[in-house]
């Protein structure tokens, strides 16, 4: 565990001593149902870089939205997306969470989609998942973030909560896409509706970290 905390501070330190972002808000098209954040930051290059990754991420939820009503299934449709900041850290660690609900009419129910992003706000980088492998000790020779050991304490998660997945779901074959970290910079994991477990499960938010704190 002392190995765990000290890899992750080691990744923390990478990121440079910033001043949290300051966020503010934003309508797409002044739609009061779709509602972005705005970064702001000294740095406008970083923040600049930000903003454009948010704003093309909220692009994507809606025209796969527009994509789905231009099939002819269905007539109509009600989506809103808000979001969360769940990390905002001096350390330059920015987390956010775009939380879009899209209920079609005559669906059988709405649905629920988590898009998650992360960013070294000191740069405007963005921080994918395939860079957990640089944190934490190995497991039976394998990174702490492999898709096994990530499988194994998801499937501890699940017993522990009473979920039932899905009888064919054996093992993740790769780290997870969506993932942010909390205040205590404690990784977590973003499985959607359906995705391994039944539709009325819903969204299942997998705390895989160790703070640093």
């Amino acid at each position: 565990m002392k190995k765990f905390i000290l890899a992750l501070a080691i990744f923390l330190m990478s990121l440079a001593n910033v001043e949290a972002a300051e966020i503010d808000s934003v309508l797409y098209l002044g739609n009061p149902d779709v509602n972005y954040p705005l970064v702001i930051l000294d740095d406008k290059d970083a923040a600049a870089k930000i903003n454009a990754e948010i704003r093309a991420e909220v692009q994507r939820l809606i025209n796969t939205v527009n994509e789905t009503m231009a099939n002819g299934e269905f007539t109509s449709v009600v989506m809103e997306i808000d979001y969360r900041i769940p990390c905002n850290h001096k350390n330059g660690l920015l987390s956010i969470i775009l939380d879009q609900y899209v209920n079609f009419e005559n669906s059988a129910h709405p649905s629920r989609y988590y898009r998650t992003l992360n960013f070294n706000s000191s740069t405007g980088k963005r921080i994918w998942s395939s860079s957990l492998t640089e944190i934490g000790p190995p497991i039976d020779g394998e990174d702490y973030y492999s898709p096994k050991n990530i499988t194994r304490r998801l499937r501890a998660y699940v017993e522990k909560n009473n979920i039932v997945l899905f009888n064919d779901f054996q093992q993740l074959t790769a780290i997870p896409e969506e993932f942010y970290f909390d205040d205590a910079t404690r990784v977590h994991f973003i499985f959607q509706q359906g995705e391994i477990a039944p539709y009325a499960v819903g969204i299942i938010d997998l705390d895989d970290g160790v703070t640093t704190d």
